[in-house]
This record gives C-alpha cells, structure tokens and sequence, in this order.
C-alpha cells in the first residue's frame, strides 16, 4: 500500500474488546481523508461505497428549462 497517497493519513488506532468478561486489546488501521479522496486512491477497496457529489445533485439543464416553462403559462 502507498503511503501519503492523495494527501490521507493513516494510522493506528487501538480498542478494547470485552469478550466473555475478559478485555482484549484489538489494534485497527484507520484512514483519515475525504470519502472522494479515499475512492479515488483505493477503488477496490471502497467499492462498496456509493458518494453522491454536489454536482449529481444539481437539478438537470433540461428540468430547469421545463419547470420554468410551466410557472411562466
């Protein structure tokens, strides 16, 4: 794996898990950046991810022209 790829930041984060009253350190690697950075440099791994952008959610040049068409009648 690359590291310093895109500008993320990994590191280590430690937990601790009770299991069966008795606590158990578990170590977990941690990737800290924006989601759409973290997609771009890993696909594979965030495939599972679906990220909607600002410009997705932009209404359509299409519905815009047809919308105010009809305010206008």
């Amino acid at each position: 794996m690359d590291y310093k790829k895109y500008g993320l930041k990994f590191y280590t984060k430690t937990i601790i898990a009770e299991v069966k009253g008795i606590k158990i350190p578990k170590m977990l690697g941690v990737i800290e950046g924006p989601v759409n950075k973290m997609m771009k440099a890993y696909p594979d791994e965030f495939s599972f991810m679906r990220h909607q952008t600002l410009r997705d959610q932009r209404p359509s040049k299409e519905g815009t022209n047809a919308i105010s068409k009809k305010s206008k009648s």
